[in-house]
């Protein structure tokens, strides 16, 4: 069989573990294929070494987040599908001009094409036209691979079948998540000194505005564990001004975006994972604290909420509502040692459709499903072609 060719923006040491997994998994060669190889959007310090699969990257973009020009791109692919023949087609995304041209070559090939995503219907205000153009897009998609519950949903608004659609996407190393914190507890402050953790960028849909609101109230009603914010962006003063305004400020530290081994680390000496975001299409730190054996609080404005936290596997509260969530703080604060035992042993146990090997096994079958019930529609690939050169 020939080899399945997985196209996205950047490899970063989650997708490595996915796709060792996926490479052990299949019974034909994987290629990936970095699109925006120097891509920012996450500052990984990480280099694929020993991979079971094949890393390649395009070459010519203008910035280290776009795509390259329309002609550099059409001769790079067509020389690397005329030199590969790829079986399957993976696309993580298709909203790029390097996606649209992977969706544009699929259908010309008669390549079968896998999209994943995780997208919601809540993530966005949706109009008519686009909700039009994506469903006829979607046409030329021959499965799905999706992060949870609500992008399935999603992807079934669109028109897609449900028995194309496959889970899960975002997944971690949940095994050297849990070593790392492991090893990092040994050493670390006695569990009544160790802090609230946040972990995510600096933007305004991880709402540390509210946490910081419930913060200051979990503080002003006797709360004195230490919140430690991990991340960077451009709000990054607001919530130092916020920081300033509390009734304890140092107890507040913030620290700057980390890489993979220090966030284990972070997670080691921890008290509990906080996730207040305002829209947040999955929450992989979630993932990441339940693995490391850390109570979570989660906002029910992240995917993974449904998926994650159905039965008892951490604390969910409504994403505006900051009473609420000071309440969790204090009731993180008041757990006693049987119940957090409790509580990590479920969510880990829940972790298990959560995993590479999950990942693996749902890679598979989308790509065998993709093979064996192809889509071709013309209208897809025309659309795909004029969207391509507006992207």
């Amino acid at each position: 069989m020939g080899p399945v060719l997985v196209a996205l923006h950047r490899v970063g040491p989650y997708h490595h573990a996915r796709f060792q997994a996926a490479a052990e998994a299949l019974q034909q060669p994987l290629l990936v294929l970095q699109t925006r190889p120097q891509s920012q959007e996450y500052p990984w310090s990480f280099a694929v070494d020993r991979a079971s699969y094949t890393l390649m990257s395009l070459e010519g973009g203008l910035s280290p987040e776009q795509d390259p020009p329309l002609a550099a791109l059409k001769r790079q692919l067509h020389a690397l599908l005329d030199q590969f023949c790829p079986e399957v087609l993976v696309s993580v995304g298709w909203a790029d001009r390097a996606y649209m041209q992977l969706l544009f070559m699929a259908q010309q090939r008669s390549v079968p094409l896998v999209v994943v995503s995780d997208s919601r219907s809540q993530d966005s205000v949706r109009t008519p036209m686009r909700e039009w153009l994506k469903r006829c897009l979607l046409r030329g998609y021959s499965a799905g691979l999706v992060a949870g519950t609500q992008s399935r949903d999603y992807l079934e608004q669109l028109g897609m079948r449900p028995e194309a659609i496959c889970q899960p996407w975002d997944v971690v190393d949940n095994q050297r998540f849990s070593q790392m914190a492991a090893e990092a507890a040994l050493d670390g402050p006695p569990l009544s000194e160790r802090p609230f953790l946040c972990v995510g960028r600096f933007i305004a849909e991880k709402n540390h505005a509210l946490l910081m609101q419930a913060y200051g109230r979990y503080q002003q009603t006797g709360g004195t564990r230490p919140l430690l914010l991990v991340g960077h962006g451009p709000l990054e003063q607001e919530i130092r001004v916020a920081c300033s305004q509390l009734l304890r400020p140092m107890s507040v530290t913030l620290a700057p975006f980390v890489q993979l081994e220090q966030l284990g680390h972070y997670y080691g000496q921890s008290h509990a994972l906080v996730l207040p975001s305002a829209k947040d299409t999955w929450g992989l730190v979630v993932n990441e604290a339940m693995a490391a054996g850390l109570p979570v609080i989660v906002s029910r404005a992240c995917g993974c909420a449904q998926d994650l936290l159905g039965n008892g596997e951490g604390w969910c509260f409504p994403s505006g509502d900051p009473d609420a969530l000071a309440d969790c703080l204090h009731q993180v604060d008041g757990q006693v040692a049987a119940a957090r035992q409790q509580m990590v042993g479920a969510a880990r146990q829940r972790l298990e459709s959560f995993s590479p090997e999950a990942f693996a096994q749902s890679f598979v079958h989308s790509c065998e499903y993709a093979r064996t019930h192809p889509c071709w529609s013309v209208r897809s690939q025309l659309i795909a072609a004029i969207l391509r050169g507006v992207c």
